[in-house]
Formats: structure tokens, C-alpha cells, sequence
């Protein structure tokens, strides 16, 4: 019987994106099922952008790093495992040393533990840096993904991510959830008089080369060149963090210098992102690579249409009629640009029907707890039986 369930993940700042996201959600939607204790195992880093209420379902255990945030070396995590005394562990991502540490906690423990790859073991993602993740790999990460007690997967093309590592463990996708969108109707900080009556078109989330979003300026400049009405209607906004992007800051100046209709507004939270959100009329998101990224629920139950590329793993909603379909290059992105523009106000508002609709029926927390709960369940069985 599980009595006390266990989160591990590099951090749960919102700087941490999706991951951070979703690990927020499944302690919110676990906190109704009845566990003696919900706790979770993470960095001391960028706590100022924590906000404590959104996670007073768990104890939070907080630890130090040394060296590059992109490992987090915490030796304390083990302790922190040990002391909490989870029948099991669920870690959120791979490749930093929070794997270790529950890798070592199951060892000492005998305690089995579940994975959310998030995305991290496709081939893109696995070929960046691949020296470094190949010794990370052969020194221990191998061994772990094989000794889990089980997976939970966002997408069905996960299941091929991650098949040379199972061993007959239970595998089981389980979707994100969003939950009901809000906001005050106000402006967000970085609204200004000549956006008035402009289609948003809003990009939300990190800004990292895999989304696209080098591209999506350079098929933004092509139309607002040859397209006056879209020139001057429609106004491409970022809201996020640069994550290593070099020359990003300096092209999206350049384009607001020369047409008028790009933003760079930097990271939104609590209020003035769900004011950012508001304000859209379409969100964006040509990736090259995603697991399921939360921004797009997140959107779609703001009634936000998508405009996304089929590596969001997010088919349904183009079979819904939630998103419109692109690529993650400037001659792809530009086409969809052009059909968004063109699109009636009636097909629009079709569309935002649609998007709520859908996430309403498919992605609810309801369905995110029960499959937690059984993979939980599952995976406790097939370590005894291991």
C-alpha cells in the first residue's frame, strides 16, 4: 500500500517550464487521493519566483547545488529521500542528478520509483551535448530508466523514447491537465496604446532554439513586409526567458524598430500571465521538439486557438479543430501566418470553442489522478514481483 508518495525534479520555479508545471499539477491533483504525505525533493534555486501557496499540499525539501545548474549536483536530496520515507519515488526529467539521488535512494531503500521523461530521451534532444549525456548515460543513467518501477508518458511517441529501457515495467501515457483559465480582463504590464485593436499573436514559455522562434521572426518579417493590413493589425509578442538564444533580444529590437509589431516582454507570471494570455488571439509554438507542452493546454482553455507544428505532439487538436498546423522553418511558419490573417471571425470563434471544449473532455484532472494512481499501483507490484 502506498502511504507516502515522493516528487523529485531539478526545480520548481516556473523557470523550470513545463516540467515544473506539470509536476505542480499532479501534487495538486494528488492531494485529494488520500496519501499520508506528498513530498518534494528539488533546488533552492530561483525560489523567488515560487509562489509557496501553489504547493502547500506537499513538504517541500529544498537543497543546494554545486556546480552548473545544468547538472545540480545535490547530494543532500539522498538524505532528504530517506528522511521523507516515500513507499515511492515519481522524478520529473532525466539527465541532472536528481536521478542519482533517487537512483541511490532505491538502492538503499529497496523502494521502486516512476519516470516522466518529459520529452528528454527523443533523438533531438539526446544528440545535443551528446558527450556529455553519453557519459552521463553509461555512468548510472542507463541502469536507472532500466530499474524503474515504471514510466508515465505524455505521448504516444514517447513510447518509442523510451522502449530500449523497458524490462516489462508499466508504461502508461497519462496526459497533462490545465486547469480553468482566469484572468482580471486588465492590460498586462507591457501593453501598449498602439497594440489597441492588433491581433496578439503570443508565444508564452522558454525561449529556446528548439521552438522555432528564430524562424517564426524571420516568416513575421516576410509577411509584415509584403502585407501592410497585417503590419499594422497584428503585433507578434514573447513573453519568457532567453535560454541561451544568442542574438534573439537584438533581432526582435530590430524588427519593433522597423515595423511596429513585435515584443519582447520577458517572463509573465501569476496575474500578468494570465492577462497575457487574454489579451492573444492566437498562441504560437512551431517546435522542433516538445514532449506535451503545457502551454498549449494552458492556452487552448483560454479559448486560444494554436498555431503549432505536429512536434508538439498535439495531433488531436488539429482532428478537433483547436490548432492550426505548421512547421518549424520560415517558408512553413509563413503560410500559417498568412491563413491566421486570413481566417473569418466566425471561423475564429469556432475554433476558441473548440479549444475549450477539448481540453474540458481530454485533458482533466480528474483523469490525470486515476492514471497516477494505477501506474503507482502497477509499479509497486512489478517491483515485488521483480
Amino acid at each position: 500500500m502506498i502511504r507516502r508518495v515522493a516528487l523529485a525534479l531539478p526545480t520548481i520555479s516556473p523557470l523550470g517550464g513545463g516540467v515544473a508545471e506539470a509536476a505542480r499539477l499532479h501534487v495538486k491533483a494528488l492531494s485529494s487521493a488520500g496519501f499520508e504525505q506528498i513530498s518534494v525533493h528539488t533546488l533552492d534555486d530561483r525560489m523567488d519566483k515560487v509562489d509557496p501557496k501553489q504547493w502547500e499540499a506537499a513538504r517541500l525539501y529544498q537543497h543546494r547545488f554545486m556546480g552548473p545548474i545544468s547538472y545540480s549536483f545535490a547530494p543532500a536530496m539522498v538524505a532528504s529521500l530517506m528522511q521523507a520515507k516515500p513507499d515511492l519515488v515519481h522524478v520529473h526529467g532525466v539527465w541532472q542528478f536528481h536521478v542519482a539521488a533517487v537512483h541511490l535512494w532505491s538502492m538503499l531503500s529497496g523502494k521502486p520509483y516512476v519516470v516522466s521523461p518529459h520529452g528528454m530521451l527523443e533523438p533531438w534532444i539526446r544528440a545535443r551535448s551528446s558527450r556529455l549525456k553519453g557519459a552521463v548515460s553509461s555512468l548510472y543513467q542507463n541502469r536507472f530508466l532500466k530499474k524503474a518501477g515504471g514510466y508515465h508518458l505524455l505521448t504516444e511517441k514517447e513510447s518509442g523514447d523510451v522502449a530500449e529501457f523497458l524490462t516489462g515495467q508499466p508504461a502508461r501515457i497519462i496526459h497533462n491537465f490545465a486547469e480553468p483559465f482566469s484572468s482580471d480582463g486588465a492590460k498586462p504590464g507591457w501593453w501598449k496604446p498602439e497594440f489597441d485593436g492588433r491581433d496578439i499573436y503570443l508565444f508564452l514559455g522558454r525561449i529556446h532554439e528548439k521552438k522555432g522562434i528564430m524562424e517564426l521572426m524571420d516568416a513575421w518579417a516576410r509577411l509584415s513586409s509584403e502585407n501592410e493590413q497585417f503590419r499594422n493589425g497584428s503585433a507578434l509578442v514573447f513573453c519568457g526567458w532567453n535560454d541561451g538564444i544568442e542574438g534573439f533580444e537584438a533581432k526582435v529590437s530590430a524588427l519593433g524598430q522597423k515595423f511596429g509589431n513585435v515584443l519582447f516582454a520577458g517572463p509573465q507570471y501569476g496575474p500578468d500571465k494570465n492577462r497575457s494570455m487574454g489579451t492573444a488571439k492566437f498562441f504560437l509554438l512551431p517546435s522542433k521538439s516538445e514532449g506535451l507542452p503545457m502551454a498549449i493546454l494552458e492556452a487552448w482553455a483560454a479559448g486560444k486557438p494554436a498555431i503549432m507544428s505536429p512536434e508538439c505532439n498535439l495531433d488531436i487538436g488539429f482532428e478537433r479543430g483547436a490548432a492550426f498546423r505548421t512547421g518549424y522553418t520560415a517558408d512553413t511558419i509563413y503560410p500559417s501566418l498568412v491563413a491566421a490573417h486570413n481566417l473569418s471571425g466566425e471561423d475564429w470563434a469556432r475554433a476558441s470553442e473548440n479549444a475549450k471544449a477539448l481540453v474540458a473532455a481530454e485533458f482533466s484532472e480528474q483523469s490525470v489522478r486515476d492514471g497516477l494512481l494505477s501506474l503507482y499501483n502497477e509499479a509497486v507490484e512489478w517491483k515485488v514481483r521483480g
